[in-house]
């Protein structure tokens, strides 16, 4: 990367990727998010008439919430060009798109499900921040209300490097992601290459991987219970430690006032 990095044009995170992510990452993710999804909801008897996606980035799953419960729903995400291409995914759907940062997470009104996707609370890279993250997610909850996401774990093999290849038409995507093991930050490189710019132009992304203790922990302060912990490549409840997990959790009874 330092040697294209020299000649390339710097950009803010998915200012460029947007027009590509969802034929490059959103679509696969999204297929596989939603097939866990409705495995999980019907294991925990999850139900919901009202619903919020945060980091809602394209907008796919959030349109599938609304699609498929003909229900109202809220996407939050920081990023305008994502949320761009969120205008034209939800386009004459229920789903409302909001630009927030979700450490200040503000709903219209409570709901009664929050998700979190691909990786949406792995970009939190500071232990604080994502208490306060849990604590607005658990304010915009209704009594009962659920809690499910996913996030990368500190266990190997995902915290490894890697470099993967996508073409978009004329357009090439590069993302190349290296680890810092101490850390444990993940900074994932994006380098987009199209016929009509002369050099790269690259995002730089920063995650964190947490580990379940920390997020166990950070659950607990926010004011919810964890109902369960499952390998996201199987849905399966968890076992040592997976790679990636979703998590289902509920707000605590003591936290329904």
């Amino acid at each position: 990367m330092s040697g294209s990095a020299a000649v390339a044009k710097l950009a803010v995170p998915y200012s460029q990727l947007a027009a590509d992510y969802d034929a490059t990452l959103g679509i696969p993710q999204f297929l596989k998010t939603r097939s866990a999804f409705e495995r999980l909801v019907r294991q925990y008897g999850i139900d919901f008439r009202s619903a919020a996606d945060i980091g809602c980035g394209t907008g796919l799953f959030a349109r599938h919430l609304n699609l498929s419960r003909r229900i109202a729903v809220f996407a939050i995400d920081r990023s305008a060009p994502m949320l761009r291409i969120a205008t034209r995914n939800c386009c004459g759907t229920n789903v409302v798109l909001l630009q927030q940062d979700l450490r200040r997470l503000r709903l219209p009104r409570p709901v009664d499900l929050i998700t979190a996707n691909f990786d949406t609370l792995n970009h939190i890279v500071d232990t604080d921040d994502l208490r306060q993250t849990f604590k607005r997610v658990m304010e915009n909850l209704n009594p009962g209300g659920h809690f499910m996401f996913d996030l990368v774990t500190n266990c190997s093999p995902r915290l490894r490097h890697y470099v993967k290849h996508f073409r978009c038409g004329f357009r090439r995507v590069t993302q190349t992601v290296r680890v810092d093991p101490i850390r444990k930050l993940i900074s994932i490189f994006v380098s987009v290459r199209s016929p009509d710019s002369g050099k790269p132009i690259i995002e730089q992304h920063c995650e964190r991987a947490y580990s379940p203790a920390e997020l166990g922990q950070a659950l607990r302060v926010a004011g919810f219970m964890t109902l369960g912990v499952h390998a996201a490549a199987t849905s399966a409840l968890a076992g040592e430690c997976p790679a990636r997990i979703i998590v289902v959790a509920r707000k605590r009874s003591d936290q329904m006032k």
